[in-house]
């Protein structure tokens, strides 16, 4: 009796041993879960706006003129006030197009070489845009 228990015995210890070694093959079995999605991005928000040049001298030749994209800007963003901190400077583009990346908020926005654009305060909110545009108005 106690031969015929002894192949039992190995042919258990075998099948044992080799369930085992194919759970340590490539660390995931067909049973266990997906892993989790990647976690979803924050949504961006800020302000999105345009300079432009309004007016300009009337001379015998030239009339006032339209608004116009005034490129090359520099704007200032504060929080809050235009006394707040400042916390990004921007330029215009060739287009008098600019984007800053802000956190929800409360800011204001002036030029910072001739203050000639009159301060505009806005709001941005989570996961949005404020659009601007911030007119020098030329006598």
């Amino acid at each position: 009796m106690v031969s015929s228990a002894r192949p039992v015995a190995i042919a258990l210890l075998c099948a044992l041993a080799l369930t085992s070694l194919s759970a340590c093959g490539s660390g995931s079995s067909p049973s266990s879960p997906p892993p989790p999605p990647p976690p979803t991005p924050t949504h961006a928000s800020g302000i999105r706006g345009t300079t432009m040049l309004a007016g300009g001298p009337v001379t015998a030749t030239s009339a006032p003129q339209s608004p116009r994209p005034d490129p090359g800007k520099t704007v200032a963003v504060r929080e809050g006030s235009v006394n707040g901190k400042t916390v990004a400077t921007v330029r215009s583009d060739s287009s008098g197009a600019f984007t800053v990346d802000l956190p929800p908020g409360t800011y204001t926005l002036n030029e910072t070489s001739f203050n000639a654009i009159r301060p505009q305060t806005v709001t941005v909110a989570a996961g949005q845009y404020v659009t601007v545009t911030l007119v020098d108005n030329v006598p």
